[in-house]
């Protein structure tokens, strides 16, 4: 087996590949969820630059640390991709209209009610937050996060 860095999840995530396209995806990719990003251990810019990896690969299953087998995966991390991507433009859009801390983003922008599946959406956002402030898009200010354009609005 080969193993392969994917970090995000956790920074010392691997996989484990075989040589006939099976994957062990563990906790990186799940056949019936996205996984938490949760930092400080867990970055949202490797999650979806491992998630951009697995895409390079011709694999035909993988097996998750969770869930059932996940026959022709391609499509499905693709989805898991968008889905990332959709999410922080949503994040986005919010700061641009005013100022959010975390919680308030999860309740302004999931469904979520169970009080575990909150919390797991926050460390999302969180981890959405910390890589956009990084890419210079988000500043934070004590807990709360704007959108970097917005600064010299007069709110």
């Amino acid at each position: 087996m080969t193993a392969i860095h994917t970090p995000g999840h956790a920074s010392d995530h691997l996989c484990f590949a075989r040589p006939d396209g099976i994957v062990f995806s563990t906790d990186h990719v799940m056949s019936w969820s996205s996984s938490i990003v949760s930092p400080p251990g867990g970055d949202m810019a490797a999650y979806v630059a491992s998630l951009r990896r697995m895409l390079l690969r011709d694999d035909f299953l993988y097996l998750p640390g969770h869930g059932p087998p996940l026959p022709n995966p391609r499509p499905y991390v693709e989805e898991l991709l968008n889905h990332r991507v959709k999410r922080e433009q949503a994040i986005l859009r919010a700061l641009h209209n005013e100022p959010h801390t975390s919680q308030a983003l999860v309740d302004r922008l999931y469904l979520k009610s169970h009080p575990w599946l909150k919390r797991a959406a926050e460390r999302n956002v969180v981890a959405h937050l910390l890589k956009m402030r990084m890419e210079g898009l988000v500043v934070q200010h004590g807990y709360c996060w704007r959108a970097k354009e917005t600064l010299s609005d007069p709110r």
